[in-house]
């Protein structure tokens, strides 16, 4: 995760194949993962899915030579079976290379299922890749216009802040919901769905202990069960936007309504600035 994320590779060991295992050898010194650290074009990978209830993550990220790193990490404490649509990462079909296994894939397309061991994060460089027309924006729905619940309340950002809309709503706290009505789906079934949030809850001085950077919101369709999404740090203050790729279930054809809430007790949930449906 740190050499798909540009990030500086420390090792805080005793380089002596006496008091290190080949294993853990082996993983310090691959020369193709250590090449993605250091790949010239120097753009770190970024989260493109996150799959919070059951675990997982993919990320994606552009290499030189128009090659990508493809990232797909289970959290679990065991093994699982995921399945990733290249399609929806905007790959109609690639040459892939499996890093850790030192071997060569043959063309990857379409739906991929693939086994990962507990906290394996298996990674894929791409090349030879052909574009695949991703979903597309159906509609953008500011949380400012949404009806608010409890606690949940407006803020209007400066110039350049809480992009796109300019306002965010925080104090998402329990009991607090933001509702947004009339969100179109041309089908039913699960969507796409981009969450602009802010979150700068980072846990700096609790770091070493059990600090977590994280906040959890969740997100119910139409009156469904409301499911759970991790929301990482999204910038370097409560003013700069990040955005969550998530896929959520539940939409039917014509009209809808999403409610956004916290998750666990009284602790907040991110600020939530919009929201974009992709079909």
């Amino acid at each position: 995760m740190w050499a798909i994320n540009k990030s500086p590779l420390i090792i805080g060991a005793v380089i002596d194949r006496n008091k290190l295992s080949k294993s853990a050898l082996d993983t310090l010194s691959n020369k193709e993962v250590i090449a993605i650290n250091q790949d010239v074009l120097a753009k770190q990978a970024q989260l493109v899915r996150r799959y919070t209830e059951e675990e997982w993550d993919i990320w994606l990220g552009d290499l030189s030579e128009s090659r990508k790193v493809l990232g797909i990490a289970n959290w679990r404490n065991a093994s699982q079976s995921v399945k990733v649509d290249l399609g929806q990462l905007g790959i109609g079909s690639a040459k892939a290379r499996d890093v850790w296994a030192k071997k060569d894939i043959a063309s990857v397309s379409g739906m991929q299922t693939l086994s990962l061991a507990a906290h394996e994060l298996k990674i894929w460089v791409l090349s030879d890749i052909t574009a695949f027309t991703v979903p597309k924006s159906t509609g953008y729905y500011s949380a400012a216009s949404a009806v608010r619940g409890g606690s949940a309340s407006i803020v209007t950002c400066g110039g350049g802040q809480c992009l796109p809309t300019g306002r965010k709503v925080t104090n998402i706290k329990q009991g607090a919901t933001v509702t947004v009505s009339s969100v179109v789906s041309n089908s039913n079934g699960k969507k796409l769905v981009g969450v602009d949030f802010i979150n700068y809850d980072y846990a700096f001085g609790t770091a070493w202990q059990w600090g977590t950077n994280t906040r959890n919101g969740t997100i119910a369709v139409n009156g469904g069960k409301a499911k759970r999404w991790a929301f990482p740090l999204s910038g370097g203050n409560w003013f700069e936007t990040g955005r969550l790729m998530v896929e959520v279930d539940g939409f039917k054809q014509g009209n809808n309504t999403i409610v956004f809430a916290n998750y666990g007790g009284n602790a907040n949930a991110p600020d939530l600035v919009g929201f974009e449906i992709f079909e």
